[in-house]
């Protein structure tokens, strides 16, 4: 029968492969916590962009006698799309529950079974011995 043993490398293998999944899982974090600053950041710059717009070209649109048609119709088209294009832009970035990836666990070392030698001869005395008297 063949028992995995732990040897010094197989432990420095597994501190070293525990510490790569811990700097991978802390950049995850990381980044993650950088996407959510972006996403709170672009939602508030969307809201003060969409207030913003939407006072002008309705100051324009109400004021339209004072405006070349040009201007007016430019106005009324930067509301709709504009107004459009960021709510659709907040939404795929920054409101999209599925736009980022979870955070989990990444760790995958396990410690290999490791049955003591003399736990062998034990288990081997205990009842699989071959009967002396039967033959």
């Amino acid at each position: 029968m063949d028992h995995t043993q732990i040897t010094p490398v197989v432990v420095a293998r597994a501190t070293e492969q525990l510490r790569q999944e811990r700097e991978t899982f802390d950049q995850a974090k990381q980044h993650e916590g950088r996407w959510f600053v972006l996403r709170l950041v672009m939602g508030y710059a969307a809201v003060i962009l969409l207030a913003a717009i939407m006072v002008v070209a309705s100051y324009i649109l109400f004021n339209a006698a004072t405006f070349p048609t040009a201007v007016v119709t430019a106005a009324g088209a930067a509301l709709f799309v504009d107004v459009l294009g960021l709510l659709v832009a907040v939404w795929k970035i920054a409101l999209n529950p599925n736009f980022y990836a979870r955070l989990g666990p990444v760790t995958t070392v396990s410690l290999p079974e490791v049955q003591p030698e003399n736990e062998s001869v034990v288990s081997a005395g205990a009842g699989d011995k071959p009967d002396s008297r039967s033959g």
